[in-house]
């Protein structure tokens, strides 16, 4: 006795939502296990965002780069926890911007 159309799709589609569940999972469990292993890494964290000493992310804008983290970043994040204004931040940005502009020049194709 062979299966009928129905019955080949249904099992077709139970096999791909099980092997979708097992994918979700498996992805889930590696980021929760990743951010564990950071968290213990890097030490308990502040309570709060305000805890966080102002002055710290700007020490780690000068190494940035070094560290594989981006200056930018770090100024955004100073901007969402409150540690800065948006004045200071767009300041802070063209700031970056003029130094990039130095040290990694556009380069454009000649006008033809």
């Amino acid at each position: 006795m062979s299966p009928d159309a129905s019955e080949v799709i249904g099992m077709a589609f139970a096999v791909f939502l099980i092997v979708l569940v097992v994918v979700a999972v498996v992805s889930s469990a590696s980021a929760w296990f990743a951010r564990r292993r950071s968290l213990d890494a890097t030490g308990p964290q502040p309570a709060s965002p305000r805890a966080v000493d102002p002055w710290a992310a700007s020490e780690a804008i000068g190494r940035a780069d070094r560290h594989g983290e981006r200056a930018e970043a770090v100024l955004t994040t100073r901007l969402l926890a409150g540690h800065m204004s948006a004045e200071e931040y767009r300041r802070d940005m063209a700031s970056l911007a003029a130094r990039d502009t130095v040290g990694h020049p556009l380069a454009t194709p000649p006008d033809q």
